[in-house]
């Protein structure tokens, strides 16, 4: 009996490490300049040197990402809301991470919000985001995106952007902000 349990334990566990593992088993295309993941394909654009998504990632992970609004629809449309430690951890497809505030500097530049929004480039996606409270705020108002970067125990850096503002604020971690990653 103990051998029949073990088995199933294993048998468990190395499901879950392969459905992790496929999760973010990612093909670049670099003629068609997309990323291809099991959720979706990602449009990719090449700025500043760095390779970037040019979409919101959008792939699930359980009670850590969410759609604003509960609304799948959001989801599909502007990509999935995480909170800083999944964002800052495995969501990025392999060979992928998340930015730091200096590389995001680097890739608006001078440019205007404006520039930002054209789907050629960053194709700035105003998702909006979620307070840890679990109240939804700025869909088509602001887009946030968070860094890899630490402000303390409690807070990280996120890029917001609005119509008229980019800044690089630090917001608590457990709020669920939009996600680009860059190629490593």
């Amino acid at each position: 009996m103990k051998k029949i349990i073990t088995t199933i334990a294993i048998t468990f566990i190395a499901f879950a490490l392969t459905a992790c593992q496929d999760n973010r088993g990612c093909i670049y295309n670099d003629g068609k300049h997309t990323l291809a993941c099991p959720e979706k394909t990602y449009a990719t654009v090449n700025i500043g040197g760095k390779l970037w998504m040019a979409e919101n990632l959008a792939v699930y992970s359980p009670d850590f990402s969410t759609c604003y609004d509960n609304n799948h629809d959001n989801c599909v449309n502007e990509g999935r809301l995480y909170t800083w430690e999944v964002a800052a951890g495995s969501v990025c497809p392999t060979g992928w991470r998340l930015p730091t505030r200096q590389e995001y500097k680097d890739a608006f530049g001078t440019a205007t919000v404006e520039d930002l929004k054209k789907a050629d480039g960053f194709n700035m996606q105003f998702a909006g985001f979620k307070y840890y409270d679990g109240k939804f705020a700025d869909k088509g108002e602001s887009a946030s995106f968070w860094t890899i970067e630490s402000y303390d125990d409690s807070r990280a850096y996120l890029v917001r952007v609005t119509a008229s503002d980019i800044a690089y604020e630090h917001f608590n971690k457990n709020i669920f902000a939009s996600v680009r990653c860059v190629k490593e």
